[in-house]
């Protein structure tokens, strides 16, 4: 395990909750509901942006196929359609991929799911001209394996995003405010492109931010989604209600706490290089 690889590892390890926290709820912190992927797909379907879009898009031409690594309900590949021959959709999550689904039927795009984790099924998945993996590499460890089988299913370019920092440190504060607890900060986009050059990848990167996330159908909504998040118990929800006002949350307008600095990186298969 090179030097990147195994920083990369501990940094994600650090993350793990004490079981003091845990065990005091019964909703896993980790799990996001599926309406929340659905809202982002949706978006994505009715109005495309931003460079991880681009590069694909001029990957793809006027045709060909994706593979989406981590897809949830499509807002990475869906936004494709009108250029798509075919989609393979892969998560670990079967009702996320049946939102993916319904909204590909209503594209009129034919579409494979595989369910699993990724690289455990990348021998069951085709390979696909351009293969998009969208905000899944802060979940991955060893991440050069992950990264590897990515650009051995990949034609033309591997897309990937994630944010420039840990997605969920934006909660940090609440952690602290709610359980004196500190949390960890790394690692970052810099660290992921650090493993990908040690796996003998050649990624190209762009910084840019993402417009505001849709907001949620209320307030109540959101402060359910965050408490979970929080392992907090619901007699807590008024305290996150404070809280999350407090740093800036419009309850009228309730938008998703989220790192808007985003990074797309992109790469050439050796084959194709």
């Amino acid at each position: 395990m090179g030097d990147a690889v195994r920083r990369w590892a501990e940094d994600l390890a650090a993350w793990a909750l004490p079981e003091r926290i845990t065990a005091a709820v019964a909703d896993s912190p980790w799990a996001t509901p599926v309406d929340v992927f659905a809202r982002r797909a949706d978006r994505a379907i009715a109005a495309p942006e931003g460079a991880s879009w681009r590069r694909a898009a001029e990957a793809l031409g006027e045709s060909g196929s994706i593979m989406d690594v981590g897809a949830g309900a499509g807002a990475a590949s869906l936004a494709h359609a009108a250029n798509l021959e075919h989609l393979t959709a892969v998560d670990t999550d079967p009702s996320i991929l049946d939102a993916l689904v319904e909204r590909a039927a209503a594209l009129g795009l034919p579409v494979s799911t595989v369910v699993g984790r990724w690289p455990d099924v990348a021998a069951e998945t085709p390979v696909a001209d351009v293969v998009v993996c969208h905000h899944v590499f802060y979940n991955v460890a060893p991440l050069d394996a992950f990264a590897r089988a990515l650009t051995d299913h990949a034609g033309r370019r591997v897309v990937v995003e994630l944010t420039a920092a840990h997605p969920v440190r934006v909660l940090n504060p609440l952690w602290k405010r709610l359980h004196d607890l500190d949390r960890p900060t790394g690692p970052t986009a810099d660290d992921a492109v650090a493993v990908l050059r040690e796996a003998g990848l050649d990624p190209r990167q762009e910084r840019w931010r993402r417009g505001p996330r849709p907001p949620y159908p209320s307030f109540d909504d959101l402060v359910a989604t965050t408490r979970r998040r929080l392992c907090l118990p619901v007699e807590r929800s008024d305290e996150l209600a404070e809280a999350l006002v407090d740093m800036g949350v419009d309850p009228a307008e309730p938008r998703d706490l989220s790192a808007d600095e985003v990074v797309t990186l992109w790469w050439q298969p050796r084959k194709a290089a």
